[in-house]
């Protein structure tokens, strides 16, 4: 997991694989599920969907063997996210519906917020833009009630992208500021670079580009120093929208990242780049 939060993703799938080896010799069901569900989460930070989605649903077989709700519930969160992440929006949407009326019944309020976050993604998608505001900032609540300014960081940067579709800009800044200061205190480079970016964008819609593209040059160099090549690609695809004396050196660049992925998202992305200007949308 530390591994994770530095981006060193290659050692962080080998130490959950060697744990989940371990509990499986021990025949620690519980312990097999929980690796499971974090070698899923692995996969999916590498944008490995098949392989996320097959051990997310086997850690939701074993947790709902064992009576585990709880377990079962997160772990569907976690197979929710990778369905909309891999652009299959329907089948997330029933995922998350299912796994945070869950979450709700049994009070776990954290992951309640967790399973509201990727449901605003969702609903953002589908253009359900007031839904989309009304359960970001639900996110965003929880994490304050509950004083867990992790949650709270990284919640309010879906709570800016909402605030953005809504014409929210103002508040979208503040949303994605107070994210980065949250995410700068913790140590995640990261996740405060994906707060710039949504200035980033926030700027482009109000028509002052030379501030976007300084906040979209920060996050491409942060998530170029992570090794980060799918956010690097939109960060540096906003970038082009905003500095368009270097846009075709931006999108050029942009495009070979985006090159060792082959998901509908990531295709999407490539088509939208291919296209050139006029064919964008902020906040993916």
């Amino acid at each position: 997991m530390s591994y994770t939060r530095a981006n060193r993703l290659t050692e962080s799938l080998e130490c959950h694989q060697k744990a989940l080896g371990i509990r499986r010799e021990l025949g620690d069901r519980h312990g097999e599920a929980s690796s499971l569900n974090l070698v899923g989460l692995s996969h999916l930070h590498r944008r490995q969907f098949a392989a996320a989605e097959e051990r997310f649903a086997q850690a939701i077989g074993i947790f709902e063997e064992l009576g585990a709700t709880n377990g079962a519930a997160n772990a569907l969160s976690n197979l929710g996210l990778a369905h909309y992440e891999a652009g299959n929006v329907a089948r997330a949407g029933d995922d998350i519906g299912r796994a945070l009326d869950t979450h709700r019944s049994l009070g776990n309020r954290r992951s309640e917020g967790n399973a509201l976050r990727i449901l605003s993604e969702i609903q953002r998608e589908r253009g359900e833009l007031d839904e989309a505001l009304r359960s970001a900032r639900a996110a965003v609540d929880i994490a304050v009630d509950l004083r867990y300014p992790v949650g709270e960081g990284y919640w309010l940067i879906t709570l800016g992208n909402a605030q953005q579709d809504n014409g929210q800009f103002g508040d979208a800044l503040v949303a994605y500021q107070r994210s980065a200061v949250l995410h700068r205190r913790a140590g995640n480079r990261g996740r405060e670079a994906l707060a710039w970016h949504g200035a980033g964008e926030t700027y482009r819609q109000l028509g002052r580009n030379q501030e976007a593209a300084a906040f979209h040059r920060r996050a491409a160099a942060v998530f170029r120093e992570l090794g980060d090549d799918w956010h690097q690609a939109i960060a540096l695809d906003g970038l082009a929208a905003t500095d368009p004396d270097r846009a075709p050196d931006h999108r050029a660049a942009a495009l070979r990242l985006l090159g060792a992925y082959d998901d509908a998202r990531a295709a999407a992305l490539r088509d939208r780049i291919d296209a050139g200007p006029g064919h964008r949308s902020a906040n993916r």
